[in-house]
C-alpha cells in the first residue's frame, strides 16, 4: 500500500489575519500556476466568501517525486460573525479577485531543497488558497444578504472541487505518497479533512502533517458567548481573546459543517448534539483514521493571546496541549506521532528546532518512512517548563544529517 501525507500552511507574503504566522527561506526554484474553479462553480458552488470561484496553486513533481504529494491548506483564522465574514469578503481570505497567476510557494515544506526537505523536495505541490473562513468546512446552500453583500459559506465544496481536479487533471489519481498538510486554521483543516483525502486515495501511502492546527476547545468565563465575535486589530477583525470556543462554535453552524469534516466524528457525536465539538481539533483527532503527524508548539503563541484571555497560565495550556495531543490523537491511532516543541511562536520554525537531536524536517521523515514498522520513532517531546527562550535559539542546519 501506498501513502499520501496531507499537510496545509501559508506561503510567504499571502496575506493572514493575524493567525498563520509561518515565516520560512525564500525559496524560488519554482513557481507554481493557479487553478481557479470557475467550471466548479455552477455545477457544485465551489465559491469563496465573496461569491467567486475557488482556486489552487499547483508546482508539478520530478523523478522520485512524480507520484507523489503534499497538499496543503493555506491558513489565516476563521470569520467568526457576519460582520467578520463581510470584511474577510473583502480581502485575499474571502475573494479569489486578484489572485497572481503564478506564484512561489516559498520554502519550508514547500523547498524543493533536498536538504532542507529531504522527504517532499520533489514531490507534486498543491496550495489550496483559503476564501471561505471556515477551514474548508463549510456547505451551506443559503446565500446570506447582510449589508448589500452576499455571503457564502462553502469551504467543503471548494476542497472536493480541488480533489477532483486534482484526480482528472493533474495525476493525483495514481498518487503513490500524499501528506496533507496546512498550518493555523489549515492544521485545523488538516485534522478536520485527512481521512476525506486519504479515503479519496485509497491506494496511496496517505497521512496528515498539521502544522499549529491543535487548538484547544477552550472559552473564558468572563468572556460572553455571543456574535459578533469581532475585534478590530490594526484594521482587521480577530478572534476574541477567550471567545475561542463560542466563536468557532458559530462558524460550524453558520457554515453547516457538519457534512463537511470527519464523518466517524460527526457520527459518534450527532445523536446528543454535541456535533459541534468535531469542528475542534482536539475532539476530531480522537477519531482520525490515517496516520497524522503533529507539529505543534505546547505553548501557541497565537493561542496565549486568543484561546487564552488576560493572565492566565500559559504552562497549564502547554500541559493541556501536550497531554492531549497524546491522549486523544497518539492513543487512538498507533501510526500517528508528534514534534511537541516548548518554543513559544505559531506555525513555521522550520529546521529551527532540534528535539532528540531531530530537526523537524527529519522527524517528519522518520516518522513518514517508519509507518507500518514496529518500534519506530513517533514522539519528539522537547517537554520544558514555560518560558523556555534556548528552546527557540536556531541551530544550524546539517545537511549531512538530513540525507541520511
Amino acid at each position: 500500500m501506498s501513502i499520501v501525507l496531507l499537510a496545509a500552511t501559508t506561503a510567504l507574503a499571502w496575506e493572514d489575519n493575524g493567525c498563520s504566522t509561518e515565516q520560512f527561506r525564500a525559496d524560488p526554484t519554482g513557481l507554481a500556476n493557479k487553478t481557479l474553479l470557475t467550471d466548479y462553480v455552477a455545477a457544485t458552488g465551489a465559491q469563496c466568501l465573496d461569491g467567486t470561484p475557488g482556486a489552487f496553486y499547483f508546482q508539478p513533481g520530478n523523478g522520485t517525486g512524480s507520484n507523489k504529494w503534499y497538499i496543503h491548506h493555506q491558513g489565516g483564522g476563521w470569520c467568526e460573525s457576519l460582520d467578520d465574514c463581510l470584511g474577510r469578503s473583502k480581502t485575499g481570505l474571502g475573494s479569489s479577485n486578484g489572485y497572481p497567476d503564478t506564484a512561489s510557494l516559498g520554502g519550508g515544506y514547500f523547498s524543493n531543497d533536498p536538504a532542507q526537505n529531504p522527504l517532499m523536495y520533489n514531490w507534486n505541490k498543491v496550495l489550496m488558497r483559503y476564501c471561505d473562513g471556515g477551514s474548508f468546512s463549510g456547505n451551506n446552500d443559503t446565500v446570506q444578504e447582510y449589508n448589500g453583500a452576499k455571503l457564502f459559506w462553502r469551504g467543503s465544496r471548494i476542497r472536493e472541487a480541488v480533489v477532483d481536479n486534482l484526480m482528472k487533471t493533474k495525476g493525483l489519481n495514481v498518487a503513490t505518497d500524499a501528506v496533507i498538510s496546512g498550518c493555523s486554521a489549515g492544521g485545523l483543516a488538516t485534522y478536520l479533512h485527512t481521512d476525506q483525502w486519504c479515503d479519496a486515495l485509497p491506494n496511496a501511502k496517505c497521512g496528515g502533517l498539521p502544522d499549529s492546527g491543535f487548538f484547544l476547545d477552550y472559552q473564558d468565563p468572563t468572556e460572553v458567548c455571543s456574535p459578533p465575535s469581532t475585534s478590530v486589530v490594526r484594521g482587521r477583525r480577530n478572534t476574541v481573546p477567550g471567545d475561542y470556543h463560542c466563536g468557532l462554535k458559530w462558524t460550524y453552524t453558520i457554515q453547516n459543517a457538519t457534512a463537511g469534516i470527519n464523518k466517524d466524528c460527526i457520527a459518534a457525536h450527532m445523536a446528543d448534539g454535541s456535533d459541534w465539538m468535531c469542528m475542534f481539533a482536539e475532539h476530531s483527532s480522537e477519531h482520525i483514521k490515517s496516520p497524522v503527524f503533529a507539529m505543534q508548539s505546547q505553548y501557541d503563541a497565537w493561542q496565549t493571546g486568543h484561546v487564552l484571555k488576560n493572565d492566565q497560565p500559559v504552562q497549564t495550556m502547554g500541559n493541556n496541549i501536550t497531554a492531549r495531543i497524546q491522549s486523544m490523537l497518539m492513543a487512538n491511532n498507533k501510526e500517528s506521532g508528534a514534534f511537541l516543541d516548548s518554543c513559544h511562536h505559531h506555525c513555521g520554525a522550520w529546521n529551527e528546532i532540534t528535539i532528540d537531536g531531530d530537526l523537524v524536517s527529519v522527524a517528519i521523515q522518520k516518522w513518514w518512512e517508519g509507518i507500518g514498522t514496529p518500534g519506530s520513532k513517533k514522539l519528539w517531546n522537547q517537554n520544558k517548563n514555560y518560558p523556555c527562550d534556548a528552546c527557540c535559539k536556531p541551530r544550524k542546519f546539517n545537511a549531512t544529517k538530513a540525507n541520511n
